[in-house]
């Protein structure tokens, strides 16, 4: 009886976690659009994300570090027993940190709209994944989802105002658009929020894409770098990601040419507005 109430205890005490993890300033990750199936498309979006970002290079390396694991006991075998159990304890102890790091490399947060889902990530680069993920899929044509719709690179979360929207903007610019000029569009999403204007967030960006290299250039038809805007409530997504409009704005049904799942008059951008400037 006492290990089944401890047991509930700590099940209610993940599941409080879980559920007060929200969207918030500061996070990074993927935004992803679905049909209605959130809990099958975060279950989507934790395989494709875990299968993408555990690379071969990886694998080898943990291989070598149990081998390494391996001899160091074979060539303990002459020591003292108190040794070798304090050996295994370190080693026992790392393999924890290891894989509670692991645990919480993708979480999902919530953003309090349906059909919109956010998972959270501690890796440095989600674009770097994302492109990863959409480029093979679009080369394989694999169908790798049926609920998971797009999967969208998230690399800065803010307010969505003006002020917070245009340093972010003035940051990944600073990576992407500083030293070379590039042509460039701006995708516009708004979901759940009245306050902001769509035109004057286009004209406040626009200017400060232009301000950082005067010789960027809109191209709405093919540009190289689309500057992603996803207005969710009071926050706001943002990324600058190339090959957009190319790849399907990163529907990975459309990129593999599948199906997915029925489309039961979905809401994807029944509160979404989408502009390009």
């Amino acid at each position: 009886m006492a290990d089944a109430k401890r047991k509930n205890y700590f099940k209610n005490q993940h599941m409080k976690q879980r559920k007060h993890s929200f969207l918030e300033p500061g996070l990074k990750g993927f935004l992803a659009t679905c049909n209605f199936r959130e809990k099958d498309c975060v279950r989507e979006c934790y395989n494709i994300l875990n299968q993408y970002s555990d690379s071969p290079k990886e694998v080898d390396t943990q291989a070598n570090e149990e081998t390494a694991k391996e001899d160091k006991l074979t060539n303990s075998d002459n020591e003292e027993e108190e040794d070798i159990s304090k050996a295994l304890e370190k080693d026992v102890a790392a393999e924890k940190q290891k894989n509670q790091r692991s645990s919480f490399k993708f979480n999902v947060a919530d953003t309090g709209v349906t059909n919109c889902v956010f998972i959270a990530t501690s890796l440095p680069d989600p674009r770097e994944l994302g492109l990863k993920i959409v480029r093979d899929i679009a080369e394989t044509k694999v169908q790798r989802s049926k609920f998971l719709l797009r999967l969208v690179p998230v690399e800065i979360v803010c307010r969505a105002n003006l002020k917070s929207m245009s340093d972010a903007v003035g940051s990944l610019c600073d990576k992407y658009m500083l030293q070379e000029p590039k042509t460039f569009s701006i995708v516009f999403n708004k979901r759940y929020n009245n306050a902001i204007s769509r035109e004057d967030v286009i004209k406040e960006l626009a200017d400060v894409v232009s301000a950082k290299n005067a010789g960027n250039r809109v191209n709405l038809s093919e540009p190289e770098l689309s500057i992603i805007v996803e207005v969710i409530k009071g926050l706001c997504c943002i990324s600058i990601l190339p090959d957009y409009l190319k790849l399907k704005k990163y529907n990975l049904l459309e990129l593999s040419g599948g199906s997915g799942a029925p489309n039961r008059n979905t809401g994807e951008g029944s509160q979404t507005q989408e502009t390009k400037s």
